[in-house]
């Protein structure tokens, strides 16, 4: 360790005649003590492992903690003597750690040591939607779906490891619909053109239960036009707007009194030309009273529950004066396709004047749940 040798000036006596001479004195510094957790040349240190430096008969300047996967942030005590890590471990990865190290009369000293993480004993992974470089309506949300559930005690911090960025600036919440389902949409529907880009920083995330997440993922998507058709079924017609413009008044029937289409904000989440509709499906047996089993053109899924616009050359007389169908929106077979080709995934259909309304769970039903509730 370093010596600091404080050497005294030889001083002369009047005349030249006598001299005094003071020996050199010496002052020896205590070297700075470091102690380590995880020590140096740990293996299979636990990934929820906090990791701290601390430092007695001197003080610490900086320490980092850094892998190819990232840096682990940390802070140090007020007296920099103690460095704690704040973020979590990735499972299986070798971690250097470098300490700048301040002696009692000012000088530095480095260390550096390395340890290595265990694996998990499982792992989740997180599936973003909708997915990389779609184009999708104004009314799609961003979806996370874990495989392991996440505890609610859990939520928040793993809402801490998610960013949403979108251009123009976007004012949303996350909502949890299960510990293992999130969602995170606007106050109001998107403006068109936005641009997104999501990020889950989720590699080494505790979730609890001994479950670390795999990987960090990302995902960047565009928001395209304004499409918001309102159906009404009292006045059995549906109108299409374009970037709030009304393009097309089309006739529809909706559901009949025993199938209701349900009401509220539904969310276009699949289409198909054609799609097959079996009314076991949905409770009714295929040969019973009000049973089918058909092959349907230009269908565009609007819930789980069955519930689509589509083209129903059967029901032409009823469109635009009575509701006769088993809860779907029937149009005209032109109407049908012209609508279906116009469609994105994403796209928002309101449905007025129902008796019962839609469930948010049914299908993309997110909009259903008011704003002060999503965001709470």
């Amino acid at each position: 360790m370093p010596v600091v040798a404080m050497a005294a000036a030889l001083l002369l006596a009047s005349c030249g005649t006598t001299a005094t001479e003071s020996t050199a004195a010496t002052t020896t510094v205590v070297p700075v003590a470091v102690t380590a957790d995880p020590l140096a040349g740990a293996q299979n240190v636990s990934p929820d492992q906090v990791v701290t430096v601390s430092a007695t008969d001197g003080s610490i300047a900086s320490v980092t903690v850094t892998a190819p996967v990232g840096a682990v942030t940390g802070s140090l005590s007020p007296d920099n003597t103690v460095w704690t890590s704040s973020t979590a471990l990735v499972p299986s990865t070798t971690y250097q750690v470098d300490a700048s190290l301040v002696d009692s009369i000012g000088g530095t000293t480095d260390q550096q040591w390395s340890f290595t993480t265990g694996p998990p004993s499982k792992v989740f992974r997180a599936v973003l939607s909708p997915g990389d470089n779609k184009v999708v309506g104004v009314g799609m949300p961003i979806t996370v779906m874990l495989n392991t559930p996440i505890p609610a005690a859990r939520h928040a911090a793993f809402e801490r490891q998610l960013t949403v960025s979108a251009v123009p600036a976007t004012v949303g919440a996350w909502h949890w619909f299960s510990d293992s389902e999130l969602h995170w949409r606007p106050k109001d529907y998107w403006k068109p053109q936005t641009t997104v880009h999501v990020e889950a920083a989720i590699a080494g995330f505790a979730a609890g239960g001994g479950a670390y997440g795999a990987k960090n993922v990302t995902m960047d998507y565009r928001i395209g036009d304004s499409h918001v058709s309102v159906v009404d079924v009292n006045t059995h017609k549906m109108t299409v707007s374009t970037n709030g413009v009304v393009t097309k008044v089309i006739l529809v029937s909706t559901g009949r009194e025993q199938y209701p289409t349900h009401g509220g904000i539904h969310v276009t989440s699949d289409k198909s030309n054609p799609e097959i509709m079996d009314s076991s499906t949905v409770g009714i047996p295929r040969n019973g009273p009000g049973g089918y089993y058909e092959s349907v053109p230009w269908s565009v899924r609007i819930s789980n529950s069955g519930e689509f616009v589509h083209a129903a050359d059967w029901s032409t007389g009823a469109q635009g004066n009575s509701n006769v169908s088993h809860g779907c929106v029937n149009v005209s077979p032109a109407d049908g396709e012209w609508f279906y080709n116009y469609t994105q995934l994403g796209d928002v259909v309101e449905v007025d004047g129902s008796p019962v309304q839609l469930q948010p769970t049914n299908g993309i039903g997110d909009w259903q749940i008011p704003w002060a509730q999503w965001a709470n």
